[in-house]
């Protein structure tokens, strides 16, 4: 079963009023009400809605009604673009990334970073039109690339979550197929796979799904498809040839986690065979972090695992300026027991490439992963971080 949701509400700069997909977007909603704006300005798209205007004035209110406002936005400059980790003590590689949507997606996963990093100030969902010119973007950065270039759509928002209602990945599935040296990362954890299914991927969009145990996702990824949706999502587009990866992030270590983590990582291995996986643990900005006691949706349970965390770091200048402490987490210690033991259990099935998210140098070698061959699910091939 695939997830049909549609938004409650629609704002649309006027600049990408006549654009295809915009036309596509409201053929999939012909029900929902919608509004024009002549500004993608944050204030401006917030005083046209309705849904926010009776969201109620806390922080998360204004998350869970900005949840429902579909922005469509014209493509700008910065739909194609580069990350890059600002506090290089936490080890993450740089990357390429197309933004066909951002300021996260539906769902309500308690630890979705996007809740403060746009949610503050941009409080609604954004999809972008103008198919054609984000892949001139595309087509741009790749001519002036030495070799290939992975582009990764899943980092400010759920890759397919919205596919039923925007196309894009039917669009840029087959355009990344035809490039010679581009490549597509799509993470999701929707099961919205079956327009995808037929493509001619060429092997050149790689799919990958934010998994975690049944009862974490239950709990705390509200909204988002259960685990068995997800890994029988994954079994049809492993299936129908895409290159397939698994990301088993956060770990959540509740009481007997070692046993839930261990069936969850058998259960994968029964359905598919990913080529990588990418693991992470709970962390958080320290914005978010201090706000854990009112931003979470799933009640005191999460936020009480939460109170012995500590900053990765001592607090340090980085370029620019700023101070960091990295972000708030569990233990040095307790990350590396959480992570070997899930090492040891994907052993038991597979070789595949394994890899930490956001991770510090220490434990990287602790766990006994080669930094200089980094190996993450967002990488096309491998990443020197040492």
């Amino acid at each position: 079963m695939t997830t049909q949701w549609k938004p409650s509400e629609i704002i649309i700069d006027r600049r990408a009023e006549n654009d295809p997909a915009t036309h596509f977007i409201l053929s999939n909603c012909p029900s929902v009400p919608v509004k024009f704006v002549t500004s993608a300005k944050s204030n401006s798209v917030v005083a046209a809605s309705n849904v926010l205007a009776n969201s109620g004035d806390s922080m998360l209110e204004k998350i869970i009604a900005g949840k429902n406002v579909l922005f469509v936005a014209p493509a700008s400059n910065s739909t194609v673009d580069t990350f890059t980790m600002p506090d290089e003590r936490i080890l993450c590689p740089h990357f390429d990334r197309v933004k066909f949507a951002s300021n996260g997606c539906f769902y309500q996963c308690d630890w979705c970073y996007l809740k403060l990093t746009y949610r503050a100030s941009r409080p609604f969902i954004t999809v972008y039109a103008n198919f054609d010119s984000i892949a001139e973007k595309l087509k741009k950065r790749l001519s002036q690339a030495q070799g290939p270039v992975i582009f990764n759509s899943g980092e400010m928002a759920d890759s397919l979550a919205l596919e039923h209602i925007t196309g894009a990945a039917r669009y840029f599935i087959p355009w990344f197929g035809r490039a010679d040296n581009g490549y597509m990362f799509m993470l999701t954890k929707s099961d919205n796979v079956d327009d995808i299914l037929d493509l001619d991927h060429n092997g050149h969009t790689i799919v990958a799904w934010s998994m975690n145990e049944a009862s974490v996702s239950r709990k705390f990824e509200i909204g988002a498809p259960s685990f068995d949706r997800r890994l029988r999502a994954a079994e049809k587009v492993q299936n129908a040839g895409y290159p397939l990866r698994i990301r088993l992030d956060p770990i959540v270590p509740f009481d007997g986690w070692q046993a839930a983590y261990t069936e969850t990582i058998r259960k994968i291995f029964e359905k598919i065979q990913p080529e990588r996986i990418t693991l992470g643990t709970l962390r958080f900005e320290p914005g978010f972090y201090k706000n854990r006691k009112t931003i979470f949706t799933s009640g005191q349970e999460l936020p009480n695992m939460l109170e012995d965390m500590k900053p990765m770091f001592k607090e340090a200048k980085m370029p620019g300026g700023k101070s960091s402490v990295g972000k708030y987490s569990f233990s040095e210690e307790q990350r590396i027991e959480i992570f070997k033991i899930a090492i040891d259990e994907i052993r038991k099935y597979s070789d595949c490439k394994i890899a930490l998210c956001k991770e510090s140098a220490d434990v990287w070698d602790r766990v006994g992963l080669e930094k200089s061959r980094c190996s993450c699910v967002c990488q096309l091939d491998y990443a020197d971080m040492t």
